[in-house]
């Protein structure tokens, strides 16, 4: 997920390696952030270990000069001694860390210090030290704001909920691991209730995310969904939420059978701006 404010560019997470040749990074994610004018990251933030998450930070890394590389990787990641030789300040996602970038507040709520001192002894699973950033911000007079979760797990979650309870309220969520059923709990939803939730999901994945029981907890609480192998690319910004995939489609693209995934409705928001 690309995050821009006036001056300064956050990258949170990388996306997969397709093969020993391929990732998001050289064919997604450095194409983008040219197209858009993008020199260099002031931030990039990998939530946890897994292929899914950071397969494409390498190619990001070489790419594209970066200032900061914040994680909860372990000392002896290889990407960590990448981004050394690079140059790049490295830092841990620490639970009470805060930053203000052109009138935008960010803060991160996870993991805390003391879950990765321990990681080494402990080996907990990469999920559940998940960095978990909260931004908020205002615009046309309004306050904004998202939570992005990683793949954040129901034990995290209700940790979360016990420290912080309403005070995790945000418009915007990036739905915990991918919408599996590791996540995304009743609780967790309810404290912070999200106008729209964004799931990161493969198409036609093996994991079967989003799942079908996850969807029905959002849509209980009238939450809408946005599930990235329908919308595409998707955009939210002071003129509100656009598709990528509705807008961009041609007439030789095969159009979506519906708007449902295991009979949950899923939520397709055109806005009316175009797409980053």
């Amino acid at each position: 997920m690309l995050l821009r404010t006036a001056r300064h560019t956050l990258l949170y997470d990388t996306g997969p390696q397709y093969s020993r040749e391929s990732d998001a990074g050289g064919r997604v994610l450095l194409p983008l952030l040219r197209s858009l004018g993008e020199e260099r990251l002031d931030l990039l933030m990998l939530s946890h270990r897994d292929s899914d998450h950071v397969g494409g930070a390498g190619a990001v890394l070489r790419g594209l000069p970066v200032t900061r590389l914040a994680s909860s990787l372990e000392a002896s990641h290889g990407l960590l001694a990448l981004a050394g030789t690079l140059g790049v300040d490295r830092e841990p996602c620490v639970a009470g860390r805060r930053w203000t970038w052109d009138g935008v507040q960010f803060e991160l709520l996870h993991p805390t210090a003391e879950a990765l001192a321990s990681a080494d002894q402990v080996k907990p699973r990469p999920n559940t030290l998940s960095c978990v950033l909260r931004i908020g911000g205002r615009w046309s007079g309004q306050a904004h704001t998202a939570l992005l979760t990683g793949d954040l797990e129901r034990e995290q979650e209700a940790r979360l909920v016990a420290q912080h309870g309403g005070l995790l309220a945000s418009e915007v969520l990036l739905v915990p691991h991918h919408g599996s059923k590791t996540s995304s709990s009743a609780a967790f939803l309810d404290a912070v209730a999200p106008r729209v939730a964004v799931v990161q999901a493969g198409y036609r994945n093996r994991f079967g995310h989003p799942a079908m029981e996850v969807l029905a907890r959002y849509a209980e609480r009238g939450i809408s969904v946005v599930d990235s192998p329908r919308c595409g690319a998707w955009h939210y910004g002071p003129a509100g939420a656009a598709c990528w995939r509705p807008r961009g489609r041609r007439y030789w693209h095969h159009p979506d059978a519906d708007s449902t995934h295991n009979g949950v409705e899923v939520a397709n928001p055109v806005g009316p701006e175009s797409t980053d």
